[in-house]
């Protein structure tokens, strides 16, 4: 198992996961426009691959017309295309999604936080990582299943993943409360207590990353978290977009499609990883640059 940063990773290794594929290749993931990768599926189609995509139906902003036509583009490749499914699409008055970010051949997964665009690859911070465990593959491709036939996800997967609605939130907890500072970078910042108060409590050992661009209903969450000694400092757009979902320590990290925001948490598909070994310390030094580009908070109100 690897995780690669991008935009330096580029798109070769979602490649690469539909080049090996000699059977089957599925795809969840919140929107696929990224013409390489079409361009991969419509080849694997050709060589007698089944090729299965499910995207988010209305992903938030994103006009119908643009819709409408990454479906027709999708479908032009040859793979059978599905709409997420409609249990992600309300939840007790709430808007929710399909806004995993995956894709698995038989023998290995790339999960992470990119959606399938020309931004992920060119000029956004995102982390992808690729498996062959067999235990994580199995576990991708059985949540990916349950997905496509409209059933819950095995209760086993959300003991091998990081996995929404159900335990990623507590899962998350978990590797910020690890001993030593956190190193965090995520595009939002909900008011979501749990998640707040876990790094809240790490105080001064919290170092948090945001993009420039968060939202004014952000700043009470900033505000609070400064109160408590956490560190943030602003990623300006023109260096890197923000779009990363990450968290790493001495002894554990997390990637995956969760933003800190309780629609995310606990009514989205959402999918993730936690990792162990070498990898917590790659990313550390990943997040130390990108600090370094960061901008320190002033004037936020």
């Amino acid at each position: 198992m690897y995780v690669l940063p991008e935009p330096a990773a580029g798109v070769n290794p979602i490649l690469g996961i539909i080049a090996a594929a000699q059977h089957q290749v599925r795809v969840e993931v919140y929107y696929l426009s990224d013409r390489p990768i079409l361009k991969a599926i419509k080849a694997a189609e050709a060589r007698g691959v089944k090729v299965d995509v499910m995207v988010e139906g209305r992903p938030y902003g994103m006009p119908a017309t643009r819709v409408a036509d990454e479906e027709k583009a999708i479908r032009a490749t040859g793979a059978t295309l599905k709409l997420t499914p409609r249990r992600f699409t309300s939840h007790d008055g709430h808007y929710v999604f399909d806004h995993a970010k995956m894709i698995c051949n038989n023998h290995a997964c790339e999960i992470g936080t990119a959606n399938f665009d020309w931004s992920a690859f060119h000029r956004n911070r995102e982390y992808i990582s690729v498996t062959q465990n067999s235990t994580l593959v199995k576990a991708a491709n059985a949540v990916f299943e349950a997905d496509w036939n409209r059933r819950k996800a095995p209760a086993w997967t959300h003991q091998v993943l990081v996995l929404s609605p159900g335990t990623s939130a507590a899962q998350l907890e978990k590797v910020i409360d690890q001993p030593g500072p956190v190193m965090i970078e995520s595009e939002e910042l909900g008011p979501y207590k749990p998640i707040l108060n876990a790094i809240a409590v790490k105080g001064k050992k919290a170092f948090l990353i945001l993009p420039s661009s968060i939202e004014k209903t952000e700043l009470k969450s900033v505000h609070y978290l400064q109160a408590h000694g956490v560190q943030i400092r602003l990623m300006p757009k023109n260096r890197l977009y923000m779009h990363a979902k990450m968290i790493t320590g001495q002894s554990y990290a997390f990637i995956g499609s969760e933003n800190f925001t309780k629609t995310s948490l606990e009514f989205n598909r959402e999918v993730g990883l936690i990792f162990e070994g070498d990898i917590p310390s790659e990313l550390a030094g990943i997040f130390e640059k990108d600090w370094a580009k960061a901008k320190p908070v002033h004037g936020l109100s």
